[in-house]
């Protein structure tokens, strides 16, 4: 790979990248009865590991290094919108990745294989604060749904199996969550958080632990660790785990 084009690609992901999570509502000069924005872009340096099915062959692990993401990523753009009025509020967090991994060693029958993914994940939540004071706890409920897209291309051409395999399809799953926010300081606080989802076919969990610096008014910067963790019956791709430090700016208005 030539030092532009992973340049390139540095600028994409950092511009837009692999994630997002639920904006922590932070403390403001806006009344009480008055509707609070957050828009949060921020960068997800998510390792990706996942089950790969493989019809009549045992199954493989695919997995790709937070190091490495960033060479495999071709496309990624994210970000949450959360929105809160008094005690009750909602947030909406879509993400968006298209990766490419190849010259994967399988062993056995399968010599290699080069995977194509396209990943779309979008959460769309209501919450109501249920403790106001020095921390706040809010309880979540809303829906996940998850939409992939998978290509496998496997050398040499395994017996009893095409030499190129393609998958696509999208789950929807009930989630029901929480979030804690404990102040740490006048600029400081913690984030901690955690759904479940179930549905059909898919489940999903996430967890969440971060802190926020208040850099003005308008603006917070916040950093931590997320894991998210789906899975989907009779798919090419039927877990896929993510996980990693994300780095990222809020932005009230």
């Amino acid at each position: 790979m030539s030092t532009p084009k992973h340049f390139k690609k540095t600028l994409a992901a950092c511009a837009a990248v692999l994630a997002c999570l639920p904006a922590a509502a932070q403390s403001g000069p806006a009344s009480a009865n008055d509707w609070q924005l957050e828009f949060v872009p921020y960068l997800w340096l998510a390792g990706i590991k996942s089950d790969l099915k493989l019809g009549p062959l045992p199954g493989n692990t695919l997995s790709v290094s937070s190091e490495s993401v960033l060479e495999a990523l071709d496309f990624g753009a994210m970000g949450t919108l959360e929105a809160r009025k008094g005690a009750w509020g909602g947030l909406l967090d879509v993400q968006y990745v298209k990766l490419g991994v190849g010259n994967q060693y399988a062993g056995g029958l399968l010599g290699g294989y080069n995977v194509k993914f396209e990943q779309t994940i979008a959460t769309l939540a209501g919450f109501y604060r249920v403790v106001e004071g020095p921390a706040a706890v809010d309880l979540l409920a809303g829906v996940r749904y998850v939409d992939a897209k998978t290509s496998v291309d496997i050398s040499p051409r395994p017996p009893g199996l095409n030499r190129q395999l393609e998958e696509s399809g999208g789950s929807t799953n009930g989630i029901v969550g929480v979030r804690a926010i404990v102040p740490v300081g006048d600029k400081w606080s913690l984030l901690g958080y955690l759904d479940i989802g179930e549905g059909g076919s898919s489940s999903s969990w996430q967890a969440i632990a971060g802190a926020s610096y208040q850099y003005s008014p308008t603006t917070s910067l916040k950093f931590g660790y997320r894991y998210l963790d789906y899975r989907r019956d009779d798919a090419l791709l039927d877990k896929v785990a993510m996980g990693g430090l994300y780095f990222g700016a809020g932005f009230k208005f």
